[in-house]
């Protein structure tokens, strides 16, 4: 019978499915820190993107006891990297209608390698944003990834 997490990786192991070698088990909270914060330096290294980790309990029965909220078991807990910035130039801004009708601005920016893909525009969300930033043409910016997904520009460098 199978009662740990790290029990069903083993099984998974000896069936010849691939497990993330990165899996380590921690004991208390300064653990899992530290083994985040390892992690975390080693992103940049891995051959495939992560941007956070998933803490799960390795008692089976607890996690069972414990239960799901919605789709989240209350046996499980993510913790999220801070997102990689870089620094680039505006080249113009620009105006979309997006798929609601709203219109909004847009950075367009000189190509640049964030988290693995060539950036040419980030969102401004609004014109408040383009407003409170002082935004103009051939300044520069940070940029990140909101939720490792969407580019944006995070502040102005004057």
């Amino acid at each position: 019978m199978i009662i740990s997490h790290q029990q069903e990786l083993d099984l998974l192991t000896q069936l010849g499915f691939p497990v993330n070698p990165l899996n380590q088990s921690a004991t208390t909270l300064d653990n899992i820190w530290l083994i985040a914060n390892e992690i975390e330096t080693q992103r940049t290294s891995l051959n495939y993107p992560i941007d956070g980790l998933v803490v799960k309990l390795d008692n089976n029965q607890l996690k069972e006891e414990l239960g799901v909220v919605g789709k989240t078991p209350r046996g499980w807990c993510a913790i999220k990297f801070t997102a990689e910035e870089v620094v680039t130039k505006i080249t113009a801004i620009t105006w979309q209608v997006g798929r609601t009708g709203k219109i909004t601005p847009v950075a367009e920016l000189e190509p640049i390698t964030l988290q693995g893909t060539i950036v040419k525009r980030a969102t401004l969300h609004n014109f408040a944003r383009v407003k409170d930033l002082q935004l103009r043409p051939n300044q520069l910016v940070v940029i990140r990834k909101a939720g490792d997904i969407i580019p944006e520009v995070v502040q102005a460098i004057d």
